[in-house]
């Protein structure tokens, strides 16, 4: 009687994490769906707020970062999940290294061999593949609208558009030196200027 009886509790836990899923989804997709008609109606009848969306989607570049940063603040995570509150942070870390130097549009910094490279910065993965003379490279762009290219990797840990976090692990260097190119508007900051901020 016993195993019956858990078999359908364990049952019924499923059934109502299926719902919850589903009504959690439904209920993201309507607001979704009430915020475009609302922006749509106003756009329509307010010629200010038309010309502002037409120059920020049209004439500025978008940070999906920021946008899905904001989108999460405000609303947790897109599709609704279950996490288990048992979950322990293993990978935490700050960039660390013993020297840099300037390297084409960027910088090489000196870190120990096979060095677990963090992310600076939280943001979206918008690249991923090798780059001359960066070798296998990862781009972030981050929720500050910085794009940080993280070139000489091996092992990576992420995959095309991930939403990533600050201090998670992101790969291996191949060997001890990890080249990085901080870039905004298409203009490249210096490294020092970044880690000011």
């Amino acid at each position: 009687m016993d195993v019956n009886k858990s078999k359908f509790l364990n049952n019924n836990q499923k059934e109502h994490k299926k719902k919850s899923f589903l009504v959690g989804l439904f209920n993201k997709l309507l607001i979704c769906f009430i915020l475009v008609v609302i922006c749509l109606i106003v756009m329509k009848t307010n010629d200010k707020f038309k010309d502002f969306v037409e120059n920020k989607i049209f004439k500025d570049n978008i940070s999906f970062a920021y946008l899905n940063n904001l989108y999460n603040k405000y609303f947790g995570d897109i599709l609704p999940s279950y996490k288990s509150s048992e979950t322990e942070v293993v990978f935490n870390e700050e960039l660390e290294y013993k020297n840099y130097n300037i390297y084409y549009d960027g910088y090489k910094l000196e870190v120990e061999n096979s060095y677990l490279v963090p992310i600076v910065e939280s943001g979206i993965v918008v690249y991923a593949g090798d780059i001359d003379n960066y070798g296998y490279t990862v781009i972030i762009e981050g929720i500050d609208g910085v794009d940080i290219w993280y070139g000489n990797l091996k092992n990576p840990s992420v995959n095309l558009y991930d939403y990533v976090k600050k201090g998670d692990y992101l790969g291996e260097v191949d060997g001890n030196n990890l080249y990085l190119v901080f870039e905004k508007n298409q203009e490249y900051i210096k490294f020092e200027d970044y880690f000011k901020n």
